[in-house]
């Protein structure tokens, strides 16, 4: 049996011109998650990463303390284009930018939503092909008898455990938005697919010093 660790991205630059660069937090998550990898895992027998620069960032601060093996990149593991998603849906709808947490988590929602049974017009790519390019990397990439380090996004992280649990479509929203940043889920590689063994793991951000970069944004 196999094993993959799936490792959603440390903090992007939330606000800023460019979203897809860790801020300094999440520098340091990532730094965190490494040395504590090193520690609990000591080392993995494949490494893959999407191709954003969030992704690139992540895995090179957890290689700084962890020896890992050449690391391959696969555009199939990136995230949606929710931006681009939200303007297009914000625009058939006529919706102003939504304002606090819970407006934003509602909005989240109806654009998942509406994603997903094909009411955005002009969608970069449809729900159905976002997921089933996501689980094509993951079949491919989790090798029965090998750990393998994935290193992604929180929208992928949602579509492995829709797909590992059957959760409905308001279950992988919810996972979405719950998935915390530089955290990581376990799966066991078996004959009949992937099996949950732990979801959304930051023991590294659980010391009391710590708990101030347990973030989601």
């Amino acid at each position: 049996m196999g094993e993959v660790y799936f490792v959603r991205h440390a903090q992007a630059s939330h606000g800023a011109v460019n979203y897809d660069l860790l801020s300094p937090l999440g520098h340091q998550q990532a730094d965190w998650l490494g040395a504590h990898l090193a520690l609990t895992v000591g080392g993995f027998d494949k490494v893959v990463s999407g191709s954003l620069k969030r992704h690139r960032q992540t895995l090179a601060a957890i290689k700084n303390n962890l020896g890992l093996p050449d690391s391959l990149e696969d555009q199939r593991l990136n995230e949606m284009s929710f931006f681009q998603l939200e303007r297009a849906y914000q625009a058939a709808e006529g919706l102003s930018p939504p304002n606090t947490q819970p407006e934003m988590e509602a909005h989240f929602a109806s654009v998942m939503a509406a994603w997903a049974e094909d009411r955005i017009s002009g969608a970069p790519e449809c729900f159905a092909d976002f997921r089933a390019r996501i689980l094509a990397a993951i079949g491919e990439h989790a090798v029965n008898g090998a750990k393998v380090l994935l290193v992604s996004s929180g929208g992928p992280a949602g579509v492995l455990m829709q797909h590992v649990l059957g959760l409905d479509q308001a279950g992988l929203t919810n996972v979405i938005l719950r998935t915390y940043n530089a955290s990581y889920s376990r799966f066991l590689v078996r004959p009949d697919g992937l099996h949950l063994l732990q979801f959304n793991a930051i023991a590294h951000l659980e010391h009391p010093d710590r708990q101030h970069a347990q973030t989601y944004l």
